[in-house]
């Protein structure tokens, strides 16, 4: 049949036919994509089902529904320690033997890759900003200057954690409620940016509320575009409210910003010794903009704010649900470190206790900076992997490790579903080895990530819930009102603390 010939048919046919014809050709397309990558490893759900795009979706569902069910049952089912999920995103391969995992977070790379896998879980190119997900240079200036600049910046840190918590808490004489989750996240936002940008912002309301909004949306925004085609996101984006917040941001930095390059440059001897002139010194040219410097900031932002709040969080829960049972051990810890009654660089490294507590609040909690209980450490296949049992991962194909099983491994911990705050503090005395600390990676402990690229700002943000935790403990008393415990909240591969409970605040009684 001719092209004419076809003419009148082609006119018999409504938009709305053809609108149906395409996203089923779409789907159709999508699910010939996901098999074509998809893993031969036993499937959790109806991923078996031999009907094109209705038994990946029912899996999907079903995941969504309770990610941690399907997390448990893929393990109790295979005798592999490797099993994949499906999700609205996609199909991830879960490892759970802890031999396996050390293989994959090993393999170079070009083969998996760390950087695609925080791109795709994260959505860094469209929610943070291209040159975010593809011109890292940020990564060496936390491992550098950040890191290295930690105890220099303590006292700065100390004085704005100071100044944060008599402004949220102040100092009531009775058990007044506090929003815990959201009073952290500006204590935590402020800290952050005393280093990040000084006091000219750290004290900004407006600001940090942009920067906390901002670090919030990123996470939802990324679980809601990551199904559509890179094409649709590109237009969805930017009427985002990540976005909104990100140009807000923008509007009260520019200036600043501004000033730095055009003033200082950086040939100056007289630098301001912050993150803001460290990303100056270190960016390539086509990152020295206002735009880019701001998004970088704010990207940075993210690790900072969200993240830390999701992982530090727990340690204050499980300290109001079981005050009688932790506070005093940990407070007197704390004041036997003060120096001249103060908190000081010497003195947060004399907490072997809380060290001890910490980890295992994280532990327990699985809300890592790098992870989710069902998907952590994620890296996506650039080229074909093959593990040493001959499983193959195919180009394309996401690979990870869910820290509900490797955190709760009984070959690896002792009485794993109980709460022991001083697993490590005792470990370590029992063996005569270095303590273990929330610092400490490993395919079994992974909050901050594992293998060749564990999160760069573990140390700054391990400082900063030391600083908080210990002046909570030597301010306040702290408790849940009768009845009240925290719920977390799981969301497919999406994992939240209960942000809404409140937990019950007064001033210290001696």
């Amino acid at each position: 049949m001719s092209t004419t010939s076809m003419l009148p048919l082609l006119a018999d046919v409504s938009p709305t036919k053809a609108v149906i014809a395409a996203f089923a050709g779409w789907l159709l397309w999508l699910d010939y994509k996901r098999a074509s990558i998809s893993p031969k490893v036993e499937p959790v759900g109806a991923t078996s089902l031999p009907i094109p795009i209705i038994g990946s979706w029912i899996a999907a569902i079903r995941f969504l529904r309770d990610p941690v069910k399907a997390v448990r049952e893929g393990t109790r089912k295979t005798k592999n320690g490797m099993f994949k999920i499906t999700t609205h995103q996609g199909e991830y391969v879960l490892v759970t033997d802890r031999a396996k995992v050390s293989e994959y977070l090993r393999a170079p790379d070009d083969v998996l890759s760390m950087q695609d896998g925080a791109n795709d879980q994260q959505q860094i190119p469209f929610t943070m900003g291209y040159g975010v997900g593809h011109r890292t240079y940020h990564t060496s200036v936390v491992k550098g200057p950040v890191t290295k600049k930690i105890n220099e910046k303590t006292p700065d840190m100390i004085d704005e954690a100071s100044l944060a918590l008599d402004e949220l808490f102040g100092a009531p004489e009775e058990y007044t409620p506090f929003p815990l989750y959201d009073h952290m996240a500006m204590v935590v936002a402020r800290i952050a940016n005393r280093i990040y940008v000084g006091t000219r912002f750290c004290r900004n309301e407006r600001y940090l509320r942009a920067a906390i909004d901002y670090a919030q949306y990123v996470v939802i925004s990324a679980e809601l575009i990551r199904v559509l085609p890179d094409w649709l996101k590109r237009i969805v984006v930017p009427y985002m409210p990540c976005t909104t917040y990100r140009k807000m941001a923008e509007v009260y930095l520019a200036d600043f910003i501004r000033e730095r390059l055009e003033e200082r440059g950086d040939e100056s001897d007289d630098k301001p010794d912050d993150l803001l002139q460290w990303l100056v010194d270190a960016a390539p040219p086509i990152e020295k903009t206002v735009p880019q410097l701001s998004e970088r900031l704010m990207a940075l932002n993210v690790g900072s704010i969200h993240t830390r709040v999701m992982t530090f969080t727990g340690a204050p829960y499980i300290l109001a649900e079981n005050s009688e049972k932790y506070t005093a051990m940990l407070r007197e810890e704390v004041e036997a470190s003060l120096v001249d009654g103060r908190i000081a660089v010497e003195s947060l490294n004399k907490l072997p206790k809380m060290d001890s507590f910490l980890r295992e609040s994280a532990r327990c909690s699985n809300l890592g900076m790098l992870n989710s209980p069902t998907v952590a450490m994620q890296r996506n296949a650039r080229q074909q992997f093959t593990f040493s049992d001959g499983t193959v991962i195919p180009k394309g194909a996401k690979v990870g490790s869910p820290t509900l099983i490797t955190h709760y491994d009984p070959e690896v911990y002792a009485n794993p579903e109980v709460f022991d705050p001083l697993r490590w503090y005792n470990e370590a005395r029992e063996h005569g080895t270095a303590q273990k600390t929330i610092l400490t990676t490993g395919p079994n402990f992974n909050v901050f990530g594992a293998g060749r690229h564990p999160c760069p700002g573990r140390f700054l943000a391990t400082h900063e819930m030391k600083i908080i935790l210990s002046m909570l403990l030597l301010r306040y008393d702290f408790k849940f009102a009768d009845g009240v415990k925290a719920k977390p909240l799981y969301i497919a591969t999406m994992s939240l603390p209960d942000t809404m409970v409140n937990v019950l605040f007064r001033r210290r009684q001696v």
